[in-house]
């Protein structure tokens, strides 16, 4: 069995009257992926919180720990240091590396801990911290805002840096709390390549169904206080959470009419009374004090029926838009028909916010036009969802002064309409700055689609929805009989809504895609292809037609009788470079020159590479041009 990282047994915990964790277990082990799952406001922030000690569990719990444990955190709410650059956030997870390197300095180079240190600077490769640094920051996308002032950065932007702090520091157990919130799809793509092939083990929640499902080895699930675990990915996570509710279901029923039986028994017979009789009446307490199994009521997500549309709705016409000389939007025409709904797709600044602010009509586009139907009500669900005000209950933020809310036809009270949104008693009198992320976006979603509108418009719908939440919505938006266009890097959820697709490109350009995510995705990597393919054919008058050359040219011949020497040489150096870093006293005596050598190494290792293409392109060549 794998080394336990973390562990707790007895493990609860209760905040007011709520029990986030009921006398339950759960362990984490090394080399393994998990994904914890459950209802928002569940306890799932909570229990990262209390694994990196921020926070305790109750009295009785018992905790266990590796010793020397790591752990790095990405919480929903993490915090940058202020009037400090992108590179020196990102800087500040390399510490531990740093340490290494301070202490490996300042011992004895005959003493244990000597090679105790040089061990784990070697594993980490501890002395290429600023490769390493320069790594994290270009697949993150950040060396263009490295020296940005945190302050100045967008959301998405915050939390790339956040992440690469995280991730650098190379732990040994790797908590990330919404990772996918507000990044791209290749960013996404990018965090879930890592995470495949890092060292660490991870504990992460998710509502990304597609991340989940690549990525999570075991799923761990918090239901009513309870921990479930569940080898594989999210499709094995979702047939045996099924199997064990049908389990329980069937326990149920057999224990129902157990306790129906024995009632019955003890009405009827006198001699239930009797002491010989007093061990079956144990047994019945004891199965009478058996808790049902508890299920999760679903948020009953209305949305109101819409105004009726016409045949016609939005169209554009050539529209282009720039900002600060930077093509944004270019020479785009499109019409939204009835019914229809779109995913917007694309990189985080591409422009795609500025494309459904000329949709909606909140901006003129500097060419072209957007014409807007007068039979069309809009309603824009924003990143930001809608501002709360925290100082107000549920019910205030709601009810707006009144006691019920329209729903088309449909007039219901302000506490009816929160329940379907899974707000109990207590939560509506609850003041919103005391309610979890969860809690706030349903909260934002049910005062949002009380406004209903026949053109409903979502940006990043999914953002801290937990999984439930997420499929109702689908599906209400699935049946809804007006216009929806999705701006969303939640795969999952646009290949279930969508009846097409709207793919940023660069330079501006917009392709559409009937159909789903995936198979624009499929269309987008095939166009790319063309592209690539098309690049070198760009003058305008063929050249000539020569004849076929019957050999290699002069210079092309004396080339290849040469490579094999230069081959030989650039191995050579690849040897010698290995050979160095192979050397048990290697850090003792190179130390001060790591970065420098293993930048010598590479480049040595690439030269090798492309002599070794350069000569099978040659030799190729060669046969060819013998066998014609």
């Amino acid at each position: 069995m794998a080394d336990v990282l973390w562990a707790a047994e007895d493990f609860s915990l209760t905040i007011g009257r709520q029990t986030i964790y009921d006398n339950t277990a759960v362990a984490l082990f090394a080399g393994e992926r998990c994904a914890l799952v459950g209802r928002n406001g569940c306890g799932k922030s909570t229990l990262l919180r209390i694994i990196t000690g921020a926070e305790l569990p109750g009295s009785d719990s018992r905790i266990t720990r590796a010793r020397g444990l790591r752990v790095a955190v990405l919480p929903q709410d993490f915090e940058l240091a202020d009037r400090r650059s992108v590179a020196e956030n990102i800087r500040d997870g390399l510490e531990y590396f740093f340490d290494l390197q301070r202490q490996y300095a300042a011992v004895s180079p005959h003493s244990p801990e000597h090679d105790a240190l040089e061990h784990k600077l070697q594993f980490h490769d501890a002395w290429n911290t600023e490769v390493k640094l320069a790594t994290v920051m270009e697949k993150l996308r950040l060396n263009p805002i490295a020296e940005r002032d945190c302050t100045a950065l967008s959301g998405g932007e915050k939390r790339r840096v956040a992440l690469a702090r995280a991730i650098i520091s190379e732990p040994d157990l790797l908590l990330l709390d919404e990772p996918t919130n507000h990044l791209d799809v290749n960013t996404i793509e990018w965090i879930e390549e890592y995470l495949a092939n890092c060292k660490c083990s991870c504990l992460f929640v998710t509502h990304d169904r597609y991340f989940l499902d690549r990525i999570a080895t075991r799923i761990i699930e918090l239901d009513h206080g309870k921990f479930y675990s569940y080898e594989g990915n999210y499709a094995d996570f979702l047939a045996e959470k099924a199997a064990r509710e049908q389990r329980e279901d069937i326990f149920e029923q057999k224990r129902q009419s157990f306790l129906r039986s024995e009632i019955d028994w003890v009405r009827r017979s006198p001699k239930a009374r009797l002491k010989r009789n007093m061990g079956r009446m144990k047994r019945f307490d004891e199965i009478a004090a058996i808790a049902k199994p508890v299920r999760d009521a679903d948020m009953e997500l209305l949305i109101p029926a819409p105004p009726r549309l016409g045949n016609k709705t939005v169209e554009l016409k050539n529209v282009s838009h720039d900002f600060g000389g930077k093509p944004m939007i270019k020479d785009f025409s499109f019409e939204f028909a009835p019914g229809s709904r779109i995913g917007l797709v694309g990189p985080n600044g591409i422009g795609k916010s500025t494309l459904v602010k000329i949709i909606a009509g909140l901006l003129t586009p500097a060419h072209g036009t957007s014409e807007c139907a007068s039979t069309v009500q809009f309603n824009l669900i924003d990143q930001n969802r809608m501002v709360l005000d925290p100082e107000k209950t549920v019910q205030e933020e709601i009810s707006e002064g009144l006691e019920h809310v329209y729903l088309g036809s449909e007039k219901v009270t302000v506490w009816t309409y929160l329940k379907r949104f899974l707000f109990e008693d207590e939560r509506i009198k609850t003041r919103i700055k005391y309610l979890s992320g969860g809690e706030k976006a349903r909260l934002a979603l049910a005062k949002v689609l009380k406004r209903g509108g026949n053109f409903i418009i979502l940006d990043e719908p999914t953002n801290d929805l937990d999984l439930s939440s997420l499929r109702l919505l689908e599906e209400a938006l699935a049946v809804f009989p007006g216009c929806v266009l999705a701006v969303s890097h939640d795969r999952y959820f646009l290949n279930r809504i969508c009846t097409g697709v709207l793919s940023f490109a660069s330079g501006g350009e917009i392709f559409y895609t009937p159909g789903d995510y995936d198979y624009a995705l499929e269309k987008r990597r095939e166009r790319e292809a063309r592209l690539n393919v098309a690049v070198p054919a760009k003058t305008a008058v063929p050249p000539p037609v020569k004849s076929k050359p019957k050999k290699l040219s002069y210079k092309e011949q004396r080339e290849l009788e040469t490579i094999e020497t230069a081959i030989a040489a650039a191995d050579e150096a690849v040897a010698e470079l290995e050979a160095l870093f192979g050397d048990p006293d290697f850090f003792a005596k190179y130390g001060a020159q790591t970065a420098e050598l293993q930048a010598k190494l590479e480049a040595a290792r690439a030269e090798s590479s492309r002599l070794y293409a350069r000569w099978d392109e040659l030799e190729t060549k060669q046969r060819a041009l013998a066998a014609d």
